[in-house]
Parts: structure tokens; C-alpha cells; sequence
């Protein structure tokens, strides 16, 4: 793997050549990525014996698209039960100061 430009990186994915290009990474966190896609590829190759590459590259974006939309949501629930949270937080806090405790 190595840096085309400030933005791109020449990567190998399953035995093709690309540059790709993601804000904010770098090569190393592009690197990391890059073993990721290849082991999905590979691991769906393995479970359902596909030999199309396009096929398994598709399930493989399919897989880590269904991934991202569970982590946005789960990220979506967290942040409504912290916004709940301190709503609570801040109701306890007024009723107290209120009450001339503070």
C-alpha cells in the first residue's frame, strides 16, 4: 500500500490495484480497513462457496451497510436515554435548589 496523494491510497483488494480516498483517514487506518473488507469477502466466500468477486463485494457492502445503520440507531437510543437522563438530572437539581438546600 502506498500514499498516492494527500487524499488517496493505493490499495489491493482481493488481487486488484485501486486508489481509494476517505476523509480523515490515514494510510494505516485505510490499511486497517482494507483487511477488513478482505476478510468479509473472504468469510462470505467460505459460508456461501460464491466464486463471482462482484457478488461477494456486493454482500459484503450489503453486510457492512446493515452493520452501520444497527450502530447509528443503537447510537440514536443511547443518545435519546442520556438526553432522558439528564433532563432528570437537571428537574432533581431545580427541586433541590428550590427547596434551599444549596
Amino acid at each position: 500500500m502506498e500514499p498516492m496523494t494527500n487524499t488517496e491510497t493505493r490499495v489491493k483488494i482481493r488481487g486488484r490495484q485501486m486508489n481509494v480516498a476517505a476523509d480523515g483517514l490515514s494510510p494505516i487506518e485505510i490499511s486497517s480497513i482494507v483487511g477488513q473488507v478482505e476478510e468479509r469477502i473472504k468469510r462470505i466466500e467460505e459460508k456461501t462457496t460464491i466464486p463471482d468477486t462482484a457478488t461477494l463485494a456486493t454482500l459484503a457492502a450489503f453486510e457492512f451497510a446493515a452493520e452501520l445503520y444497527n450502530l447509528k440507531r443503537k447510537s440514536e437510543v443511547n443518545s435519546e436515554a442520556d438526553g432522558k437522563k439528564i433532563d432528570e438530572l437537571v428537574e432533581k437539581l431545580e427541586k433541590t435548589m428550590e427547596k434551599g438546600l444549596f
